[in-house]
């Protein structure tokens, strides 16, 4: 059966709570929904396209794109959804997205193209093998037999029939995605070109009784920036492996829902305060969410503006607990070493929301206080060396084990204690 979804930024609204109506984290926590196996195991969060995202030769329009994602749990079943949300220019309505073909198979090796040729699967809608998206809307996969181990590589090919000017993309997926002529879906191709986003795919879900999902909601720290290429090390994929080998956590999948750009107020993509109820709250088996946003709010700061950015937060409280999800808090990590970022008022908008966040009347449910874990003991404002990427904004691979080693470490406690 095909489901088709209305965009929560088109058709969808949410309170979020917000000050004025007296809301704001201070709400009891909801018993959650019981599970029906099926969580989320990997995302891409979807964002407007331009065309330097787009590949050229050729373009996706009667093309295979192949995708390539990491399961972050193990599973028996899976389903695939695919966006068509922000085809709308300023000066063209939307358009319809056709998919002709879409198949499922095990990738050989993370960063190549190539799959195991002997688990290549079709993947149906409502039955049929292809579909047609109309503009604003995602449709998600029939659930297909399929069965993956947890953290193991898998390839979604799809062969695309019309495809709108601007397609809804994931921009930095920092993972390699394969595009070449005609249709390719069930074969091994040597890839006319490759580009670092998500086109159209955003969401793969997994069937595995008492299943949760741990939602990483952010920036492009998050998001993985300046992590290994094809290496799938940001923090988060550092936070799933740590999951995954203990046995208490298998059951939980971590799913990335970063956007590169992304802040509370605006950026790239939708506003975090806008995509949270898509990105966070409606994520197929959420049980928790790490809120580490706010980064990309602060540099613009000409006062004081930690109470709006607390504001926004209890926001995000709120509606996770009126959805029976826990939410923790990821502290903002320094930023002093960056000419646009750094300034004594900027960081004292950093250090505030920080000390709140970590206060036990936030209203979340725990913290994993990322800032400690890379910055330099000697001056706090700023990354320790071999955390620093460069930019004095951005960890380096090491900052992103230190990130995700700190994340798993909280994260296990907080569910002990529970």
């Amino acid at each position: 059966m095909i489901r088709k979804i209305f965009s929560l930024a088109v058709g969808f609204s949410l309170c979020l709570g917000c000050t004025s109506c007296g809301t704001g984290g201070t709400e009891k926590l909801k018993e959650p929904k019981p599970s029906d196996g099926w969580s989320c195991i990997f995302a891409a969060a979807t964002q407007p396209s331009q065309l330097d995202m787009l590949p050229k030769d050729p373009r996706l329009s009667d093309s295979t794109c192949r995708h390539q994602f990491q399961a972050s749990m193990s599973g028996t079943k899976i389903r695939l959804t695919f966006s068509n949300e922000h085809s709308e220019t300023l000066d063209a309505p939307g358009e319809d997205l056709v998919i002709e073909s879409v198949h499922i198979a095990k990738l050989l090796k993370a960063g190549e193209p190539n799959i195991d040729t002997a688990t290549d699967t079709v993947v149906t809608f409502g039955g049929t093998e292809g579909v047609t998206i109309p503009s604003g809307e995602t449709v998600t996969s029939d659930e297909i037999d399929f069965s993956f181990e947890s953290l193991e590589f898998l390839a979604v090919s799809s062969k695309f029939g019309s495809v709108p000017a601007f397609p809804a993309v994931h921009q930095e997926g920092d993972c390699g995605s394969w595009v070449v002529a005609g249709n390719h879906v069930s074969e091994n191709f040597n890839p006319t070109s490759w580009m670092w986003s998500y086109f159209s795919f955003c969401r793969a879900d997994g069937y595995s009784e008492g299943s949760e999902a741990l939602i990483c909601f952010g920036d492009s720290i998050t998001d993985g920036s300046i992590s290994t290429w094809n290496g799938f090390d940001a923090w988060p994929d550092i936070l799933a492996q740590s999951l995954q080998s203990d046995p208490e956590t298998k059951n939980i999948s971590v799913v990335n829902t970063g956007i590169g750009g992304n802040a509370i107020w605006g950026g790239w993509g939708l506003p975090a305060k806008e995509r949270f109820a898509r990105d966070a709250i409606s994520v197929p088996g959420v049980r928790y969410v790490i809120i580490l946003i706010g980064t990309n709010d602060i540099p613009g700061a000409q006062t004081d503006t930690s109470a709006d950015m607390i504001a926004e937060y209890k926001a995000m409280i709120s509606a996770c607990h009126e959805n029976g999800i826990k939410v923790y808090a990821g502290t903002i990590t320094p930023f002093g070493s960056n000419e646009w970022w750094a300034s004594e008022l900027h960081d004292n908008i950093r250090k505030k929301v920080n000390e709140w966040m970590m206060s036990k009347d936030s209203g979340f449910d725990g913290y994993v206080d990322f800032a400690s874990a890379v910055c330099d003991p000697a001056d706090p404002t700023k990354l320790k060396a071999e955390f620093d990427s460069g930019d004095g904004l951005h960890p380096s691979v090491k900052g992103h084990k230190a990130m995700g080693d700190e994340a798993a470490k909280a994260i296990k406690e907080a569910l002990k204690r529970d």
